[in-house]
């Protein structure tokens, strides 16, 4: 064999193992939408948050903090 043909088969081989590494790691639209879908539900909920802050007429910082709620303990 030649060197060019070596070199050409060497090329394809490359491209072709790169090909396939592609095709079995991309994942699918519907793969990609189930990964961020929790990602869209927390933007969206911290959307809603600033919204609800900025047509409210009293600022942020006069507000009463509430509580965050306290876990019962477990009994045995």
């Amino acid at each position: 064999m030649g060197n060019y043909s070596k070199a050409f088969v060497a090329g394809f081989g490359i491209v072709g193992v790169g090909y396939a590494l592609m095709l079995t790691t991309v994942p699918t639209e519907e793969e990609l939408y189930e990964a961020f879908k929790a990602d869209q539900v927390r933007r969206q909920a911290f959307s809603d948050v600033l919204r609800k802050a900025a047509n409210d007429p009293e600022p942020m910082w006069i507000k009463k903090k509430t509580p965050a709620p306290v876990p019962e303990p477990v009994s045995k």
